[in-house]
């Protein structure tokens, strides 16, 4: 089955709710992203809201480097280009519009974040099918949901579609208040 029954998008009203200083305190973009992401990388940053991961993104890819920040919902993607206005960064950030089954691009990617997004996917399986098809070989896919609101189970089960579609873990990584995996295509 390729739909999520019980998916519903983070509300608009509440974006500021993803990018508080307090979550910034527990959950530095930095110190989460800075082992998997290099200068020059291209990275998708996979529903990224408000842009709470994309500016640190752009920061750490360097002049070189590019962050395609990908969201279904266009307000939340407003905020991003808000935030971006007399911003060198700006130059750095691709902002794209996706439909619940596709990405919207072909790029090839060095890496993915899914930061608190895959249990808000309604077409998990086709989503996953376009991830694969952006991805180069060693391409990893960092996923992370919150734990106190998406469970164990539906965690395991969207780990468990990963690797029903190819994908094998490489790691679990320590995310302050959330479930996370590292992966990538087999071999």
């Amino acid at each position: 089955m390729n739909n999520q029954n019980n998916t519903h998008l983070h509300p608009l009203e509440n974006a500021s709710a993803l990018e508080s200083r307090f979550r910034r305190l527990l959950q530095n973009p930095r110190r989460i992203l800075k082992k998997y992401i290099r200068q020059g990388m291209t990275v998708l940053d996979l529903g990224c809201g408000p842009g709470f991961f994309t500016l640190e993104i752009a920061k750490l890819v360097g002049e070189e480097g590019k962050v395609i920040a990908v969201d279904v919902q266009e307000g939340m993607l407003e905020i991003l280009k808000q935030k971006l206005k007399g911003s060198e960064l700006k130059e750095r950030i691709q902002i794209l519009k996706n439909e619940p089954q596709s990405l919207g691009f072909s790029e090839k990617v060095d890496f993915i974040l899914a930061f608190y997004s895959f249990h808000e996917m309604k077409h998990i399986d086709h989503i996953i099918q376009a991830l694969k098809e952006v991805m180069k070989p060693n391409t990893e896919i960092l996923i992370s949901e919150q734990k106190m609101h998406v469970s164990k189970d539906v965690f395991k089960s969207i780990v468990i579609r990963m690797i029903n579609n190819g994908f094998v873990v490489c790691r679990r990584p320590k995310i302050f208040f959330s479930r996370s995996v590292v992966m990538k295509i087999g071999k």
